[in-house]
């Protein structure tokens, strides 16, 4: 039973110090994502109508805080389970997942001509 365990805690550090190695390479890709995200979450804490321009132009526009924050919760989560993909493609795909993390530059450049 003890032989068990350490065969498990080895293969469980073995695949802990695998999944950091293969972070480290993709650190200047999963940085500029951490930075959209971060102002993704910024916008979530603090909620403006500025912000708050997805149908700006038209003439029914009215900022609603409860929606804005809905809204920003559900990009957050779509954002999240795109980083997920993106970190299950690192291994088998390195050229989606650098897209899919590189992908973050053009959204925050969308998001931040928001303010």
């Amino acid at each position: 039973m003890q032989e068990k365990l350490e065969q498990i805690m080895r293969l469980l550090k073995q695949n802990v110090v695998e999944t950091f190695r293969l972070l480290w390479k993709f650190k200047w890709y999963i940085f500029p994502y951490m930075l959209f995200y971060a102002v993704l979450l910024m916008f979530y804490l603090s909620p403006s109508p500025k912000q708050y321009s997805i149908w700006k132009n038209k003439v029914w526009y009215n900022y609603d805080t409860q929606s804005y924050l809905e809204i920003t919760k559900l990009t957050m989560i779509i954002f999240l389970l795109t980083f997920f993909i993106g970190t299950s493609n690192m291994k088998n795909h390195p050229a989606l997942a650098k897209l899919i993390f590189l992908s973050s530059l053009w959204f925050l450049a969308v998001f931040l001509e928001m303010i």
